[in-house]
């Protein structure tokens, strides 16, 4: 099972919508905190996969992702009800551009994560975690 190129833009968007939301504190605080956790998780991610060097060590990087992701989902989810307007990313006030730059700076690693799965893509651990984060993108 090919992991899906939406679910990375999908990982992007919920934190671009998650980073923009939160300035510092005030209305958007909770927001911030599950973002930091968030950004914490993507960078673990982005190390370990940039050491990875066998198929046994993409996996175990995706697992843990997905492990993270999972958690932190519902986290989400429950602030995206909270606060609906942190889900139109077309809308953003100009103030928040700032932090969707910060967004855009952390692709190029997000894309490196994706062609390092796509060396190992035909090993059963690799796809298995590919099923696990599929999973959690949802």
């Amino acid at each position: 099972m090919k992991f899906n190129k939406w679910a990375i833009f999908l990982v992007a968007g919920v934190f671009l919508v998650g980073f923009t939301a939160c300035g510092g504190g005030g209305k958007y605080g909770e927001v911030q905190k599950v973002m930091e956790g968030g950004l914490q998780v993507m960078d673990g991610y982005f190390n370990d996969m940039e050491k990875a060097d066998s198929a046994g060590d993409v996996a175990k990087a995706m697992n843990k992702f997905a492990k993270a992701m999972g958690e932190l989902k519902p986290k989400m989810e429950e602030l995206e009800k909270k606060f609906p307007e942190i889900k139109d990313q077309t809308n953003l006030p100009p103030e928040l551009a700032a932090m969707a730059q910060k967004m855009m700076e952390i692709w190029p690693k997000m894309m490196e994560a994706e062609k390092k799965i796509e060396m190992y893509q035909d090993d059963p651990e690799v796809q298995k975690a590919r099923e696990a984060m599929n999973k959690v993108m949802e």
